[in-house]
């Protein structure tokens, strides 16, 4: 069993955004900045005072269509300046944030949503601090030449470590790893041949699982992509309906289509997420395959070099730029692969090997002009 402490505390991540991301966040900023105004009219109007279901239910709209702010900024920003009346909006200097408007994209970058869409920009982390007591779960804060995002989070301190699954990922290094230190210090043993060989096996079964990792997630992509458009039509074409509504004099028709305006947003919103996943676990996909394509290529090179002659071996470059005939070998396996699981390369898979070579290609040349310049400086 593993038993967890849990420590409420804060988090901040540095954003490093390009001109154009602190451009887009600057426009973000000065939208929200508009809320306060806009709440402080309903409350003119209808008599209310912090009430944030009521400023909810009747400033949702008004707002939404006055500064064009994610629906979950909407509500979020609602809930954070209903207790304030009167504000001066050049004092906002922060919006609250959830995981529908920023995620966390790795060690490298976060993603977040803005006026014209999700920016994905590069971050550093900061470190943690003290609890975190805010509403929401977290908040961008927009300085003079800062922008970061202050979270709250529970820490976990394991007593125990866990096992995880391996990943495609680590197989292949783990058959890299296997390469290096068997197969290269048995180069003159015939166990080196058999440990080469069975890598070569291992890896086609990764390159197979790979492939079908990708067909899984193009499918999803596509089924994504085909619900987000029937919700993006259901909802242009209930703008009309709305305007019908409002024409007519039937607000009851008006308010229900408003809600389930509300909703569609928030299923698109959804959806887009999932996009963005899906998107990451394709370029996942894709790294794989790439790398158990390189592994490959080793794994037939130290095998070659196992089959040699004495007196030829001794090179370890030897041989090595032979891509031709590396990747007839390849192809040979990937059909053979299709064979035993009745799976057909699509196009596209099929050219993946073309592209990793023309990726290598120009990496080779890349690093070469590079050593030139070093020598001749």
């Amino acid at each position: 069993m593993t038993r967890a402490e849990p420590f409420p505390a804060s988090l901040t991540y540095l954003l490093l955004p390009s001109l154009e991301d602190m451009a887009a966040v600057r426009d973000l900023l000065e939208a929200y900045r508009r809320i306060p105004a806009i709440l402080d009219e309903i409350r003119r109007k209808h008599g209310l005072g912090a009430n944030v279901v009521a400023l909810t239910t009747l400033g949702y709209q008004p707002v939404r269509d006055a500064t064009g702010l994610p629906a979950r900024l909407v509500t979020l920003g609602i809930r954070d300046l209903a207790q304030a009346s009167g504000i001066d909006p050049a004092t906002i200097v922060s919006m609250p944030l959830d995981d529908k408007l920023f995620a966390v994209k790795g060690v490298s970058a976060i993603a977040l949503t803005t006026l014209d869409g999700r920016r994905t920009m590069p971050y550093r982390f900061e470190g943690y601090g003290d609890p975190w007591h805010g509403a929401s779960p977290a908040r961008l804060v927009v300085g003079e030449d800062a922008l970061t995002i202050q979270a709250g989070v529970t820490i976990t301190v394991p007593q125990e470590t866990k096992t995880m699954p391996e990943t495609i990922l680590t197989r292949v290094g783990r058959i890299i790893g296997g390469l290096s230190n068997a197969a290269l210090d048995t180069v003159e043993d015939r166990n080196g041949l058999a440990i080469a060989q069975q890598a070569l096996r291992e890896i086609d079964d990764v390159i197979e699982e790979a492939r079908r990792d990708l067909g899984k997630v193009k499918a999803e992509d596509h089924r994504l992509n085909a619900r987000r458009g029937q919700l993006e039509a259901e909802l242009k074409a209930l703008g009309d309906k709305l305007e019908t509504a409002l024409s007519t004099g039937h607000e009851d028709l008006a308010r229900a289509g408003i809600a389930r305006q509300i909703d569609l947003e928030s299923q698109i919103e959804a959806v887009d997420s999932s996009l963005a996943s899906v998107a990451e676990r394709h370029e996942a996909a894709t790294k794989a395959v790439q790398a158990a394509l390189a592994a490959r290529r080793d794994a037939e090179h130290r095998i070659s070099l196992i089959e040699q002659p004495k007196g030829r071996g001794d090179d370890p470059l030897a041989d090595y730029n032979d891509d031709a005939a590396r990747t007839g070998k390849l192809e040979r396996s990937l059909r053979a692969i299709d064979r035993v699981t009745g799976t057909a390369s699509s196009p596209a898979e099929a050219s993946l090997v073309d592209l990793d070579r023309l990726h290598r290609d120009q990496a080779i040349e890349q690093r070469l002009a590079a050593l030139k310049r070093n020598r001749s400086s």
